[in-house]
């Protein structure tokens, strides 16, 4: 049995750890409740900018652009989003293998968000083309707009034939799943569940075209897709980190009580010893 001083100096730093993991769950608790309200602010002009592009998909006879079609030049493009750091449960080693499943093989143009989906790709030997740090921890439309700037320029020169968005999306606190979304080139079946504002049959005319419509609003949209991506990434993150901080300070509290059956289990073991030498002292005298 260990000694009365080992027993309390494991208490001491179980109780430190446990007063941390407390208070890592209310800042992730408060930053995932944050993300969510941004993303619910945007998804009312997302949603009205998709509802456009379809209602141009639906009623644009025979419209050709770049977005829309798939390149015979080029390569497969995967923006992957995860973590900057650890201590978040599963979350990291989910989407990170789902993605590294989801990619076909053979040469792909990989985007990496977060140093945690870096240092996977390097650990498997897989090239990482353009990496982007810290965004994964404050979503921005800045930084969104600044990865569809390079995405739409890349993929106009045909570097890349198609492109697909792998993250994790939020349902609720218990529930995130790692999800692949076709961003380019864009098909009317990832408008499914939107509807169009009006409902006609004839052609809509667009001004000054379709074409040139399609230019503005297609950034918009992806650039939406990306930034609903990037928050629901980091509300999973920050709902996964507040899941495993509640398991640590748990696990903590029961290794206490344990710890304090054993320590008063040492002290009485101390009490006996005690007893037990002076009654011996006392024998000897007599």
């Amino acid at each position: 049995m260990r000694s009365l001083a080992d027993v309390k100096n494991s208490m001491r730093a179980i109780g430190d750890t446990s007063k941390i993991t407390s208070a890592m769950k209310l800042i992730s608790t408060s930053k995932m409740q944050k993300a969510i309200q941004r993303y619910d602010a945007n998804l009312l002009y997302f949603n009205r900018v998709r509802s456009a592009i379809k209602d141009i998909l639906v009623h644009s006879h025979e419209l050709h652009h770049t977005f829309l079609e798939k390149h015979e030049k080029g390569h497969p493009a995967y923006i992957v989003i995860a973590a900057d750091k650890g201590l978040c449960g599963a979350y990291n080693h989910n989407i990170l293998n789902f993605a590294s499943d989801f990619m076909t093989p053979g040469e792909k143009f990989v985007v990496t968000i977060g140093q945690e989906a870096r240092a996977f790709f390097e650990r498997k030997n897989i090239p990482i083309d353009v990496e982007y740090l810290h965004i994964s921890q404050n979503p921005t439309l800045y930084e969104a707009r600044n990865l569809v700037d390079d995405l739409s320029k890349m993929y106009k020169s045909s570097e890349m034939n198609e492109v697909y968005l792998l993250y994790t999306r939020y349902y609720s606190s218990v529930k995130q799943v790692p999800t692949a979304l076709k961003l380019l080139p864009m098909e009317l079946d990832s408008f499914a569940d939107i509807e169009t504002e009006l409902d006609y049959e004839n052609e809509m005319n667009y001004h000054p075209s379709p074409r040139k419509v399609f230019d503005v609003l297609v950034p918009q949209y992806i650039v939406g897709l990306i930034y609903g991506a990037l928050v629901q990434a980091f509300a999973s993150e920050n709902s996964a980190r507040m899941m495993a901080m509640d398991s640590s300070s748990k696990n903590a509290a029961e290794m206490l009580g344990k710890l304090s059956i054993e320590l008063n289990r040492a002290r009485q073991q101390a009490i006996t010893m005690e007893i037990t030498e002076i009654v011996g002292a006392m024998e000897a005298l007599t």
